[in-house]
């Protein structure tokens, strides 16, 4: 079976961990902190703005915390979204509002998100569909009017940049994710960028216990002269949600690799763009969609027909997998939202297929995937 996601882990990878073990230091130290400074620094950012976390998801419910979201408020949310986003409004207490997406780009538009702004809102989620960056401009515009908070999802676009700019940096916060399918894997991982420097301080805190800041590694004291070291001091309750330097030095290595493997995605996207736009009964990720300077991750690669359903399960029947990402949240019960005008999304859920973009994709694999699809909709 071809896969729709795969990472890429070589002996570069194992040599990296080998080093931390012999180390004898596993847990949060040096290789964290250097896989901070060189992913600020691959994003043409300052390190000072990022911290590193287990999971995208750990930062989107840090979000809630440091934003203070609660019950007065309404946060604004693509309904063709990651669900732990709409889980955290939820614990919060915040109401969810789900707003529409473009057709073609599968991301939200400072129109559409406009149509749900009212006095309540506190902070709207962008996520940057398939690393294909939102058009950012007129939404900060709309939202610095409003006095509303920023936060985007950049969990599958690393390295994506609109006119110059990272994704995920764009905001007043951003979070992207390391997990085992993202381009970039160091086995499970996130990263969080917040423009307020006191912010970073206080996620830094609650991401380990909510203990003081000079606490670094560990609970005991003894390294600042207390001859009761065991004795400690909690400012808020927090969790523990730190990167470890074996997650992290997988990372570093996964950095140097990182560009070639966006430009493999690159070829791929090309190809497929190339040789699938000549099918009339199909609409596909297209360059044509975006009118501002931009990169891309190339995270997904998208197609629309009315038989989606059809040529997912003939693919899947010739040996390729193919997804919907993603399924809309203000379908799911426990999210339901009072807006529930999406038709755009409706559209998005009943004719959209992911087919496989990843970087180990071979020449033959994606020529097969291009020729299945061609004799699907040639009746072959």
């Amino acid at each position: 079976m071809i896969n729709i996601f795969e990472p890429s882990l070589g002996d570069d990878d194992l040599k990296a961990i080998k080093k931390v073990f012999d180390s004898k230091w596993i847990g949060k130290g040096d290789e964290v902190r250097l896989f901070e400074n060189n992913f600020a620094e691959h994003l043409l950012s300052n390190s000072k703005n990022f911290v590193s976390t287990t999971s995208c998801t750990e930062g989107i419910f840090l979000a809630a915390k440091l934003f203070n979201f609660n019950i007065n408020d309404e946060i604004i949310l693509p309904s063709i979204s990651f669900p732990s986003i709409a889980s955290s409004i939820i614990e919060s207490n915040a109401t969810i509002v789900f707003c529409d997406v473009d057709r073609k780009t599968l991301n939200p538009t400072a129109e559409l998100i406009s149509k749900h702004i009212t006095s309540k809102t506190k902070a709207v989620f962008l996520t940057h569909y398939g690393g294909f960056p939102i058009d950012f401009d007129p939404i900060k515009e709309l939202c610095e009017k409003h006095n509303i908070k920023i936060i985007e999802d950049s969990a599958c676009a690393v390295k994506s940049f609109y006119k110059g700019k990272a994704c995920g940096t764009l905001g007043d916060m951003g979070i992207w994710s390391f997990d085992a399918m993202k381009t970039l894997s160091t086995i499970d991982g996130g990263m969080i960028y917040l423009k307020d420097e006191e912010l970073v301080k206080k996620a830094k805190m609650l991401l380990y216990l909510g203990l003081p800041l000079k606490a670094k590694s560990g609970i005991d004291s003894s390294s600042e002269g207390n001859n009761k070291w065991w004795e400690f001091d909690i400012i808020e309750p927090g969790r523990r949600a730190i990167m470890n330097n074996v997650t992290a030095a997988i990372g570093n290595t996964q950095l140097l690799k990182l560009d070639n493997y966006l430009n493999r995605r690159k070829d791929i996207f090309n190809y497929y763009y190339n040789e699938l736009s000549e099918i009339n009964e199909i609409n596909i990720s297209s360059y044509d969609n975006y009118n501002f300077e931009f990169d891309s991750s190339y995270y997904f690669f998208w197609i629309q027909t009315s038989k989606r359903n059809e040529l997912a399960k003939f693919l899947k029947n010739n040996g390729v997998y193919t997804t919907f990402r993603y399924y809309p949240l203000h379908k799911i019960k426990l999210f339901n939202s009072k807006f529930l005008d999406l038709k755009n999304s409706e559209f998005i859920n009943d004719s959209t297929l992911n087919i496989p973009i990843h970087h180990n994709l071979t020449d033959r694999e994606i020529e097969s995937i291009v020729i299945l699809i061609k004799n699907f909709f040639n009746g072959n």
